[in-house]
């Protein structure tokens, strides 16, 4: 099955490709898994890349408020 975007662009999802896996050579199925695991990786490595930027804003937050907190503590 494709599914289609309203830009013209057709993605295939996972049920076609059981469909055409039987005519691939065993180095093609080779090849296809690596690459699905590659992408998988890459995808992975995003959202971890995303979650750790997301972070920072945090930890810089604490270090102010633990800041102030000293601040007040010494009282000035």
């Amino acid at each position: 099955m494709l599914k289609t975007f309203s830009r013209n662009t057709s993605i295939m999802h996972a049920e076609p490709t059981s469909e055409i896996w039987k005519f691939l050579t065993e180095e093609q199925k080779k090849k296809f898994a690596l690459m699905k695991m590659n992408l998988k990786i890459q995808l992975m490595e995003t959202k971890i890349n995303n979650m750790e930027k997301m972070t920072e804003p945090k930890k810089k937050a604490i270090g102010n408020i633990t800041n102030i907190l000293e601040m007040i503590k010494q009282g000035k």
